[in-house]
Order: C-alpha cells, then sequence, then structure tokens
C-alpha cells in the first residue's frame, strides 16, 4: 500500500532509496495489442523523470506486472503491487472491466490508480485519477459529430463488456433525445474474430455510419472482413472509440483508411512538446514504432504524479490527493489539468480520418479543453442514466410546496390563538375593573380600545395568512398544471408507442423525475424499435438459411443417392469377376483332385481364399454405407442355435488351423432356437472367431453359449423395430469367444468399434483388416435388440460376449400378428420346391461366366441347363420350354431380376414354376414377398448349390 507518513523528510526518505510504482498492464492475452506500448509510454516517462533527478530526489523504479488480459489476474497483481511491493503508486489497466477488477484493492489499501484510457464515465473514486476522456470529452462529441455529417441512422457494434454496454447506453439516449436513430446493437465476445454475423447483420440494416467500440484483436477482424464486405468508407463511415495509432498497424492501414476515430491526441498533432515526445518515443523504442492517445495518457501521467509529489513533498496517498487538484501539464496533446472535483483531466476533443499511411489527419477539434463531465450532469437527456445526481426535480417540488402549505396554515392558526389570548386578557381586564373598588370608566375606554386594536391585528394577520394561502394555491396550481401537462405528454407518446408507433418521442424539457422517465421511455422505444429490425434481420437470415439447407438438404440426398448407386454398381461390377475367380477356382480344385494333379490344388485353393477375402471387404464397406444411410433390414427366422453354431465352427476351423490354435465348444445340444436374422448373427460369429484366429498364435479359443434370463431395457434398433416397451424380463441366448491371444489395452478397447479402425497402426500392418467387421458385427447386434461388450488384458487374451434376445419382432410381423386374418393374403410365396429327375433349369443372368458356371454345376449333377443374358430372353424361353426351375440375377441391364419375377409370377403359365434368385443384393425379404421359392446370394458355392437342387429332385414316375 502507498506510504502514510506525514512527515515530508520522512516521506522523502534517503536520497539513494527509490521510490517504487507499479506498472500493471496486459503484456499477454487479446488486449497486449494495445496495452504493452501504454506500458513502454510510462517506463519512458520514467526514464525521463530519473535522468532529471527523480522525484523529491529518489528515483524511480518501476515494478512491471501482466494483468494477462484476464480481470482475476488483474485483482491479484495490484494486491501484490500495493502489499507486497509497496509501491506509491500504480500506473495501468485499459478496459474498464479491469479498473473495476482492481478498485477493491485500491480503496482497501489506500492506493493509488492512474487509469489512462478513455471510459464510460458514470464513475467517481478518490483513489484513481482519470487521465483518459470522460463520456463528454469523447463519445458525445463523436456522436454529435455523425449527426452533423447528416448520418441519423446509428448502428452500434462493441465488445461484450462494461465499456461497450455503458457507453452505448449514453449514446442510445443521446440519439434519442437528438433525432437520431438506433438501426442495431450487437456485441461481440471480447476478443473475438467471429464477425460475419455482425457483419451481415449491418448489411441487412442499411446503418447510416457505425460507431465502434470493439477492442483488442476483434478490430483487426472486423475491419478486414468490412473491407472484403465492399463497405467502403465514404458509404458506410465506422466511427471508432478504441482504435488508435497502435491498432491501425495491428489491423493495416489499407483495410482501415478513411474510417473515423474520436480522441485527445494523435501522434500528428502539432506540438513542440508532441514533437519531441514522439521524437524521444521513437529513439527508445524504434523508428517503426507510433504513438497515441492511451500512450500519451500514461505518458502525462507519470509528469502528473510526480508534480503532485513534488508539490505535497510527500508520497503519501492522502497528501498527494490533495496537491492534485487544478495541477497543470504541458502535455504533447496541449495544455491539460486534473479537474479539483472529479479528478478526471481537461482534454480538447479530436476528430480523426485515418490516412492510408497509418496516422491519423484530425478533421475537427473542439478548440479549447473541455471540463471532464463524468455524470453528464449538463445534459438534461442524460439524466436516467445517474439518477442519484438529480437534487431537485418533482419530488422536491411538491415536498416543498407541501411544507409552505403546512407552514401558512400553522401561521394562520397561531395568529388567531395569539389574538384570542390577546382578547381574553383584555376582557378578564375589563372584568377586574367592572368589580367593587375597580377603575373608573377611562380606564374601561383605555381597555375597550386595545381590545379593538388586538382584533384588526388579528383580522390583518389572517388577510396576510389568506393572501400567502392565495400565492401559494396558484404556485401550486401551476405547479400541478406543469406536472400533470408533463405527465399527459408523457402518457400520449406511451399510447403512441404501445399502439405500434415506435418513433413517437416524449419531450425532455427537465431532469427532474418525469424528465428522467421521458428520457427512459425514448430510449426504451428506440432500443425496442432496433430490437424488432434486428428481429427482422435475422428472420431474414433465417429463412435464407432454411433455403440454403433446403438446398443442401437436397444436394445431399442427391448425393446419398449418387453414393448407393455407385455402390451398388461399383459392387455389382466388381463381385462379377470375383464371382468367377471364386467359381472357377473351385471347379478347378476339383478337376484337379480327379486329375491327380495335386501341386495345382493348393495354389487354386490360394486364389479362391484372395477372392473371397477382397469380397469379403466389400461386402463390408457395402454393408456399412447401408447401416450408415439407415437402409440395412432384418430378416427374421428362426433358427437352430446348435445348427448355427456348428455352421460357424467347421467355417472357421482352417483359420484355426492355420496359427496352431485349438478350438473347444461349449453349447447345450438342447439350447433351443432363436428368433433372429441367421445370416448377419452367424457373420457377426465368424467375425469374432476369425479374429480370436488371427490374433492369437498357438493358444486356445473358445466358444461358449448358453442360454440366461435378463433384464432389459428399451432400445431403438432400427427403423424397422418395433418399441419394445417397458422393463421386463425375457432370455436371451449368449454367444461368448474367448482367445488367449495379444489382448488390447484400454486405450485401443476406447476405439475398437470404431469404423476403419483396429487395435493401432501397428496391428494393422501386422494382422491386416479394414477395421470394419467389428463395426458392423456391432451395429447387428444392436438392430436385434443385443449387442456385444468385450474384456481384454493385454498380452492376455480378450473375451467378446454377443448377447441376443430370443426373440425380436420388427413392426411388419406385429402388424401380422395383430390381424392375422391378412397374413395369408399379403405373404405370396411360390409352392414348395420339388423337382423332377433331370429336370430343366433355365439359367437369366447377364453374366456369361456366371451362365457357364451354374451350367457346368448342375450339368454334372443331371439337370438340362438352358440359359439366357437378358430378362426379356429369358421370359421367352421361359414360354418356350417351360422348365422345371428357374435361376434369376438381380442386376441386368434393361429388365432387372425383379421385373423378370414380377412378371413369371403375372403369367399363369409361368406362375407356378419356383424361382431361385441368385445375387449380389442382400434383399431376401423382397425377394420372398415377390414370389421367389428361394434366394441365395452370390458368390454362390456351386457344389453346394447343386446340391441343394438336387434335394429337390423327385424320380419321374
Amino acid at each position: 500500500m502507498g506510504a502514510r507518513s506525514s512527515n515530508p523528510l520522512e516521506a522523502a526518505g534517503p536520497a539513494c532509496e527509490p521510490i517504487k510504482i507499479g506498472v500493471l498492464h496486459s503484456l499477454t492475452g487479446t488486449m497486449s495489442i494495445s496495452e504493452i506500448s501504454v506500458k513502454d509510454a510510462t517506463l519512458l516517462a520514467v526514464e525521463e523523470i530519473n535522468a532529471a533527478g527523480g522525484v523529491l530526489g529518489r528515483p524511480l523504479e518501476a515494478v512491471i506486472a501482466d494483468g494477462a488480459s484476464d480481470l482475476q489476474t488483474f485483482a491479484q497483481k495490484a494486491k501484490q503491487l500495493l502489499q507486497e511491493s509497496q509501491v506509491a503508486v500504480v500506473f495501468g489497466c485499459w478496459t474498464s472491466a479491469s479498473r473495476k477488477a482492481v478498485l477493491p484493492a485500491f480503496e482497501y489499501g489506500n492506493g493509488l490508480l492512474f487509469y489512462p484510457v478513455q471510459y464510460e464515465g458514470l464513475e467517481q473514486c478518490p483513489n484513481i485519477f482519470y487521465t483518459g476522456a470522460a463520456p463528454n470529452q469523447q463519445i458525445v462529441p463523436g456522436v454529435n459529430y455523425l449527426l452533423a455529417q447528416g448520418k441519423r441512422k446509428i448502428f452500434l457494434l462493441g465488445s461484450d463488456y462494461i465499456f461497450p454496454r455503458t457507453a452505448n447506453l449514453i449514446v442510445k439516449a443521446q440519439l434519442a433525445a437528438l433525432g437520431g436513430e438506433l438501426a442495431g446493437e450487437v456485441y461481440l465476445p471480447l476478443g473475438s474474430r467471429e464477425v460475419d454475423e455482425a457483419i451481415a447483420h449491418i448489411l441487412a440494416v442499411k446503418p447510416d455510419a457505425i460507431l465502434n467500440t470493439l477492442n483488442g484483436d476483434s478490430n483487426v477482424a472486423f475491419f478486414h472482413q468490412l473491407r472484403e464486405a465492399g463497405l467502403k468508407p465514404e458509404d458506410l463511415p465506422v466511427m471508432s472509440v478504441s482504435v488508435a495509432e497502435e491498432e491501425i498497424r495491428a489491423i493495416g492501414p489499407s483495410n482501415i483508411a478513411g474510417h473515423w476515430v474520436v480522441w485527445n491526441y494523435f501522434q500528428t498533432v502539432d506540438t513542440a512538446e508532441n514533437q519531441k515526445f514522439v521524437k524521444d518515443y521513437k529513439a527508445r523504442y524504434g523508428e517503426n514504432r507510433v504513438t497515441d492517445d492511451p500512450i500519451e495518457a500514461a505518458y502525462l501521467g507519470v509528469y502528473l504524479w510526480k508534480e503532485a509529489v513534488e508539490k505535497a513533498g510527500s508520497i503519501d496517498v492522502i497528501k498527494v490527493r490533495a496537491a492534485a487538484k487544478n495541477i497543470e501539464f504541458a502535455a504533447p496533446s496541449g495544455m491539460v489539468k486534473i479537474d479539483a472535483q472529479t479528478q478526471h483531466t481537461w482534454k480538447t476533443v479530436r476528430i480523426g480520418q485515418v490516412r492510408s499511411d497509418g496516422q491519423i489527419e484530425e478533421i475537427w477539434n473542439s478548440g479549447a479543453p473541455v471540463q471532464p463531465d463524468p455524470f453528464l450532469k449538463s445534459y438534461p437527456w442524460a439524466a436516467a442514466l445517474s439518477p442519484k445526481q438529480i437534487s431537485v426535480g418533482t419530488r422536491a417540488s411538491l415536498l416543498g410546496l407541501f411544507v409552505i402549505m403546512v407552514l401558512i396554515t400553522w401561521m394562520a392558526v397561531g395568529v388567531g390563538w395569539m389574538g384570542s389570548l390577546e382578547m381574553k386578557n383584555s376582557l378578564l381586564a375589563i372584568q377586574a375593573t367592572s368589580a367593587p373598588g375597580g377603575a373608573v370608566e377611562a380606564t374601561m375606554a383605555v381597555l375597550a380600545e386595545q381590545t379593538m386594536a388586538v382584533a384588526s391585528r388579528t383580522q390583518s394577520w389572517l388577510v396576510g395568512a389568506l393572501v400567502l394561502s392565495s400565492i401559494a394555491g396558484i404556485v401550486a396550481c401551476v405547479s400541478v398544471s406543469a406536472i400533470i401537462r408533463n405527465l399527459g405528454l408523457l402518457r400520449e407518446t406511451a399510447q403512441q408507442i404501445a399502439s405500434g408507433d415506435l418513433t413517437a418521442r416524449s419531450p425532455v424539457v427537465s431532469n427532474d423525475a418525469i424528465g428522467v422517465l421521458s428520457s427512459t421511455l425514448n430510449t426504451m422505444a428506440q432500443q425496442i424499435s432496433s430490437l424488432l429490425k434486428g428481429l427482422e434481420v435475422r428472420q431474414r437470415q433465417l429463412e435464407e438459411r432454411s433455403s440454403e439447407l433446403e438446398v443442401a438438404k437436397n444436394a445431399a440426398e442427391a448425393a446419398n443417392r449418387a453414393k448407393s448407386t455407385f455402390l451398388a454398381n461399383m459392387t455389382h461390377e466388381l463381385r462379377t469377376p470375383l464371382n468367377a475367380i471364386i467359381g472357377y477356382s473351385e471347379l478347378l480344385q476339383e478337376e484337379a483332385l480327379e486329375l491327380g494333379e495335386e501341386e495345382f490344388v493348393m495354389d487354386l485353393a490360394s486364389i479362391n481364399m484372395a477372392g473371397k477375402q477382397l469380397l469379403n471387404i466389400i461386402s463390408d464397406i457395402l454393408d456399412i454405407s447401408k447401416i450408415e444411410a439407415g437402409k440395412m433390414t432384418l430378416f427374421l427366422e428362426t433358427v437352430d442355435v446348435l445348427n448355427l453354431v456348428d455352421q460357424v465352427v467347421t467355417t472357421v476351423q482352417p483359420l484355426m488351423a492355420k496359427n496352431g490354435n485349438t478350438l473347444s465348444v461349449n453349447c447345450d445340444r438342447d439350447i433351443g432356437t432363436i428368433h433372429a436374422d441367421s445370416a448377419k448373427l452367424r457373420q457377426a460369429l465368424l467375425n469374432l472367431a476369425s479374429n480370436a484366429a488371427k490374433f492369437t498364435d498357438r493358444g486356445k479359443i473358445t466358444l461358449n453359449v448358453w442360454k440366461e434370463e435378463w433384464e432389459v431395457l428399451p432400445v431403438e434398433n432400427s427403423e424397422d423395430l418395433s418399441d419394445i416397451g417397458s422393463e421386463f424380463h425375457r432370455y436371451s441366448i449368449v454367444f461368448q469367444v474367448t482367445d488367449t491371444g495379444i489382448g488390447m489395452t484400454d486405450d485401443q478397447i476406447s476405439r475398437l468399434f470404431g469404423a476403419f479402425s483396429q487395435a493401432d497402426d501397428s496391428t494393422t500392418r501386422r494382422y491386416g483388416g479394414t477395421g470394419l467387421g467389428l463395426t458392423i458385427s456391432r451395429k447387428f447386434c444392436q438392430m436385434m435388440g443385443g449387442d456385444i461388450t468385450v474384456e481384454s488384458e493385454f498380452d492376455c487374451g480378450s473375451t467378446f460376449t454377443i448377447r441376443l434376445p430370443m426373440a425380436i419382432k420388427i413392426e411388419k410381423e406385429a402388424e401380422k400378428e395383430a390381424a392375422p386374418e391378412e397374413t395369408s393374403q399379403q405373404e405370396v410365396r411360390s409352392q414348395t420346391l420339388e423337382l423332377p429327375d433331370a429336370a430343366t433349369v433355365l439359367v437369366i443372368d447377364d453374366d456369361p461366366d456366371s451362365r457357364d458356371l451354374i451350367a457346368r454345376c448342375l450339368s454334372k449333377q443331371g439337370f438340362r441347363v438352358l440359359s439366357s443374358a437378358s430378362g426379356e430372353e429369358g421370359l421367352k424361353l421361359a414360354k418356350e420350354s417351360l422348365p422345371d426351375a428357374i435361376t434369376l440375377d438381380v442386376m441386368m441391364p434393361s429388365m432387372d431380376g425383379w421385373a423378370v419375377l414380377s412378371a413369371l409370377k403375372a403369367d399363369p403359365d409361368l406362375a407356378n414354376i419356383p424361382v431361385i434368385m441368385l445375387t449380389f443384393l442382400d434383399d431376401q425379404n423382397h425377394g420372398l414377398e415377390l414370389g421367389a421359392a428361394e434366394y441365395l446370394r452370390k458368390p454362390l458355392d456351386y457344389k453346394r448349390f447343386a446340391d441343394l437342387l438336387s434335394k429337390y429332385q423327385r424320380p419321374q414316375k
């Protein structure tokens, strides 16, 4: 805290002991763009004072603290400067928020702060000297200048903290009183560079000018994007109150040239003091540096404190404050003086235009220093902003009138009472005189005359009281009439505003309570008008955004359709040759074995396996695309769990043997059935088992399957699933795959089910895979009302668990249960597949390799095969030959398989021929609904396909 010694010599201390002063500014953070240079100006003044002999013969020692553009840090640093460093004074702060943050520390510690920046006013503290501008020295004349230039429609843009918001309250009251219009009002977070929305608002309301109270880095983004939006200064000037030469350097002169600023100092001020100041500042910090208003205010603040200390002969805060009254100093901006009443400085107001070289050319000034008026007492329209400063008004007038009436009444009563007492005394004297031995008649005459005089005086006093009462009545009538008239005007304005006329304004004729109410009503009307215009702007912007979103939505849907079409075509084009590779490799393996060419079998098996791996990758990509698009559907059927497990074990057994692993299966033979999508469940189990085999080397893999009762919460599985209702108990089937492989860390587990991800990159490189298998498997399980969970320990193995309810229903099945009589009508199926011996099979497929493979396989089983390359030709051939069965591909040019199937079922001669769909598409429901007897997906296991048809052959009679 500041020194408090009352002895000047003691206060001065030894000549060699320095006086500590604090310098508190943001040297980091968003406000450092402005405050670093202010700090430099303070230190320049300290160096000059020390070079001239110091203060009271003692050098100054600056203790520098960084507020870091953070209010809490400012408060903490101020407390440290006062209590720990024991500084005599602090020069610092920029934003009003930082000033108010440190104020409690200065009040508690009786410290002294010199504040160098313009601010919003409405404040006066004995612990602060304000060397920046008060509102009447910057904001008010700046708005007056805009109005004088014909700029009536003003848009307010500021940072979201104390100074801009309070300053704009003043501006709005000023505009309401002087006939200006509030075009809009937007605040940005301090330091924010997100100015697009603000500029869009400005473009929408088309103001005449912008009053800018942005601070920090926000100005850089604002002026840059304002220029990009094509808003030129001659069309839309910006009047800035927080942008000076230092900020112009950061903004870029080309982005702000031509716009206006209002300050008390420019570097171009033509005074001898300023020329020396600029020269010394550049010599100390570099020729590329510039000076500005806050820099000059900080510089002169140090000199004002020095003069006050030397006048007081002490650094004691109380004495310095008393000595500082009316001190004058020839500053670079001209003569300044500390106001004795407010501790603000008298300053000349200047308005300038930014030049292309970054300097400011003065275009107007006040001609003489303006007395600071922080509470705007001299402006009637500002009465509502500072109601505590009103000394007289309606309340005082009415109270005085009441007091006068009471005094007149008491006077009348007193006069009457005194007169009655005198008359009583006179009558008593007459009575005494008339008693035996009383006075003579002459005495009685005298007493009577005195009584008459008393009565006359009483009448005169009563007449005087009547006159005074009449005067008071007239005064009261005039006062009440004025109040009623003003209230009437206020009421009419309020009614006009209530009716929707937001341009109505109530005259502000005084700074009494009614004047405050009128000013507040005017400001409120202006604010409401601005808000309504802003709402209209937002509504238009919302409509434009909605339109853009609609276009984007349509484009996204079109892109999604195009993607789906592309994926379907791409997978068909890739699967078709893969189908041939897989099919021919299988046939060649059989032929090689029959011919005894066993050396080719392994090569052909490798080709077959590679083809299937590539096919699985393509299928996974298509599946994840369908899942993301919400187009994956379930085909539910009752599945024997034990048979399903046997199929999975048979399929993965070769993979187990590849790495020398052993597979153990534990499944109750009476476990029963599950109602689920068998293909998707099989795919999920195969994925878990194959992963276990891949990531385990010469270890043990266990597949455990059991039935348990569990509590299921409602789950939204897919668009096709019905709501499963409230909590209830149901049985579930649990499939658990445990391995002794490489295991996983917690971090790897957290990323495990993400699409295209595995444990980590090294795992992908070493073990291969796309990272889609687990993602797809989990999605499938969730669609069926269950889930996949994992437990793992690094280098010890993993356990994957699938839990599925024993039965789930989709919406269509629920509808069928509710209306069983409609089921037989809706469900159209071909007759049971039953083929004669040496049956004729018609193969309809546009792919010649597929036709050839099917024909070769069926021919070996004794079938007679006919083939067609198109749907149209296939229909003709079917009518001519009336085959016993038809195999049909879906994706064919001109006429696809669905159209062919519909045509077959619509023809009475062909309707009973069983049709087996052979396709890459996973749309079994659609195929069976159209009447297909079987639905098999390519690539086919052609041997099994031939065996399937052979099962349905019956001997001819």
